[in-house]
């Protein structure tokens, strides 16, 4: 197991700052997800992790092994990374099991190692009976399979994935994050996953990354970011929030779905809400009067929209709530905030 250490990564694509000062420190053999928008540089970091672009400043380390600095980058060969890329980019012409042995050059690897590493590779994907078939005779599944097999089999220090199910359909891609994941896990391979997709990170990673504008703005366990997010920007990018305006006079905050009016001499903020936490009822006991205004239904649970009566704020709300409902457009409904306070004070 190797762990991985970016300090201070700053990185150009011609004129443009791509990674900015960029810190952080990957403990071995965890699975990292790095979440974040378009244009964020996430796949970015993923190619100077590999070698293949070089740092302005900033240093990377493998372990204790020093691999870029500005002025010294360890080419991408010498690094023994397993790199499984957004479209499993195999080679056409040859068979998975040539794809599997294609990094296992003839100078460290005989050709009886080769041929086992290959069968162990195919067992460990659950495509022992494939080795003699092309690209283009397997399914997309099935060749994201090959590409990690092809990134495992060199016994890489670390395993960087970009973005790896986004061309599959949704029930394809749950399952094969899965088996990944707990592949990953079992051989305890450090691995670092891009995404954009936050329902994949939670589920898949032991910890999230996420970045904006070139930078890591919060690190921590799938539940540390999403019910501690440190600024609404986290909060949002983890999952679905309302971020509300809000006040706050001592220890009490208030805000649109609490009662009473603030001092004031109050400060402003903003409170940051999960759909979750916020209780529907049709008890007049049970908070403030608003009205439904549309209703999202998954089978599972389902997301209640509703405009609040008695308030200044205009916005539309929404609550999630459990599937089995009977509430219906324009009901009067009652609402209240169960969770926990997420104050954040305006800069």
């Amino acid at each position: 197991m190797t762990s991985l250490e970016v300090n201070s990564l700053t990185v150009h694509l011609g004129s443009r700052k791509v990674l900015d000062d960029l810190s952080i420190t990957i403990a071995a053999g965890t699975f990292t997800a790095i979440l974040g928008p378009s244009g964020c540089g996430k796949t970015t970091l993923l190619r100077a992790i590999a070698g293949l672009v070089p740092p302005s400043s900033g240093t990377i380390r493998f372990g204790k092994q020093l691999v870029s600095v500005s002025s010294l980058v360890l080419p991408p060969h010498k690094r023994r990374i397993g790199y499984v890329p957004q479209e499993a980019a195999l080679f056409p012409h040859l068979s998975v099991a040539e794809n599997i042995a294609f990094a296992l050059d003839k100078e460290n690897y005989t050709k009886d190692r080769r041929r086992v590493i290959v069968a162990e590779m195919l067992e460990l994907i659950g495509l022992s009976h494939f080795g003699e078939r092309m690209p283009g005779e397997l399914s997309g599944g099935q060749q994201t399979r090959v590409a990690l097999a092809r990134a495992l089999a060199i016994e890489p220090k670390i395993v960087l994935l970009d973005e790896p199910f986004s061309a599959l359909d949704a029930a394809l891609r749950n399952e094969l994050r899965e088996e990944v994941s707990t592949l990953l896990k079992k051989r305890e391979t450090t691995a670092l996953m891009v995404t954009h997709d936050r329902e994949e990170a939670l589920v898949t990673a032991d910890m999230i990354a996420l970045m904006r504008e070139g930078r890591i703005v919060q690190h921590g366990t799938p539940a540390e970011v999403y019910f501690s997010p440190t600024t609404p920007y986290a909060a949002v990018s983890t999952g679905d929030a309302l971020v509300l305006p809000a006040k706050r006079s001592g220890e009490t905050v208030f805000h649109p779905l609490t009662s009473g009016v603030s001092p004031e001499s109050s400060e402003s903020g903003t409170i940051v809400i999960r759909p979750e936490e916020i209780s529907v009822s049709r008890d007049p006991n049970s908070g403030q009067r608003a009205i439904v205004t549309k209703i999202e239904y998954y089978g599972h649970d389902a997301v209640v929209e509703f405009g609040l009566i008695e308030s200044a704020y205009l916005g539309t709300l929404k609550a999630r709530i459990s599937g089995n409902t009977e509430f219906h457009l324009g009901q009067s409904i009652y609402v209240d905030h169960v969770g926990p306070i997420r104050w954040f004070a305006n800069s």
